[in-house]
This record gives C-alpha cells, structure tokens and sequence, in this order.
C-alpha cells in the first residue's frame, strides 16, 4: 500500500482520538491498526470497517478520491521495448509513451507489453501493458519484471531473496493449446540491474 494511504489511515487515527479508539471502532486489534500505520495491506472487510468507523467513503480511503472527477489525470509513462517474455533479448531500449490514469507514488514506474502465453496463468496475455515499479519492493507471489546486466529481461514471478540469490518461478509458453510447465529459476543478486514487481495491468488500446 502506498505512503499516501498511510497518512489517510493517520488521519483517522486522529479524528477518532487515536490508535486504540479506531481499534475499538472498527472491532480490529490495535496491532492490525499499527500494521496499516507501517504500510500493511488491510482487507476488503478491514478497509469497509475503516471507512465506517471513521466516516468516510471506501473510494477516499482506499484511492485518496471521492469522485470520478476527482480520478488520477492521466499520465505519459515511458514504455521500453515488447516481444517474447522470457526470450533472451526482447528488451529493448527504444522509448514509446503511453498514456494511463495511474495513482501510484514511484515516480520512475514504466511498462512493457506481453507478447506471449508464458504469464496467462498470472492473467497477462500477449498485448497487455504491465505498469512496472522499480522502487516497490516485492512480495511472494507478484509477477516482477527483471532485467539483469548481460540484457536478459524477463517478467517472472518472485518467490523469494536470500543475501546471494533471487529465487524466481516461471513458465514456458506451450504455444497453442497446450499447457505451461512450470519452472524456477535462481538469479544472482549481483547480476541484477533492474527489477520491480507489475503493479497494474491493462489491454493496449
């Protein structure tokens, strides 16, 4: 969750009269609430309870907005380079610009384009655009772009770091019909130049 959801939990911390009365408040523990406090992710149930116990709406809580009016404007965001995602070379530097309405606080987020199967099972799909955050950290699970020193770029989906190696999950693209074999993978740290996890997907219009 970003820094700006933070400071719109802190402001119902203050208008209920602190941590304790919004745990109260909302039936949820005081540690829950410190949680959120550091940047935890609340749950769908946490987040109505949040916005109930401090009279606000779930789109202002969540978004930071009220109204569609109110939305993100829309924003140039540089897109590099689309072909095969785990194909060696694909990346390339050549520069595009896409427009997107995006409320994200990484000023450096970028995107590249899916052009095979190898992530439908993580619901990307050849010509979907992957909004990419290079200064989020990531978490289990979340599909990640990684782009190491020797130009091997690649989206996978991260597992977990240790202090030498980067352990990724991936797939091959069966091509038509067919089923994706999984596969791992481990990436030396100090290969890498780039990564950050997809934090929004859209279909190229």
């Amino acid at each position: 969750m970003d820094k700006n959801f933070v400071a719109r939990i802190r402001e119902l911390v203050d208008k209920v009269g602190g941590q304790s009365a919004l745990a109260r408040r909302t039936g949820l523990s005081l540690g829950a609430v410190q949680r959120y406090l550091k940047g935890g992710e609340p749950s769908r149930t946490a987040l109505i309870r949040l916005a109930d116990a401090g009279s606000v709406s779930l789109n202002w809580l969540a978004y930071g907005y009220d109204n569609v009016g109110d939305q993100p404007k829309s924003l140039s965001i540089p897109l590099f380079g689309f072909g095969d995602s785990a194909d060696q070379g694909w990346y390339s530097e050549v520069e595009y610009n896409i427009n997107a309405a995006l409320d994200w606080p990484d000023p450096d987020v970028f995107a590249i384009v899916a052009a095979d199967h190898a992530m439908a099972r993580e619901g990307i799909h050849p010509g979907h655009v992957c909004m990419v955050s290079p200064n989020t950290r990531c978490r289990k699970g979340d599909v990640m772009f990684i782009r190491r020193k020797d130009g091997m770029a690649a989206l996978k989906v991260y597992d977990r770091e240790d202090s030498e190696w980067c352990h990724l999950k991936g797939y091959i693209d069966p091509g038509d019909g067919g089923e994706s074999v999984e596969t791992t993978e481990q990436v030396k740290r100090s290969s890498i130049k780039q990564m950050g996890p997809v934090i929004f997907v859209k279909r190229r219009s």
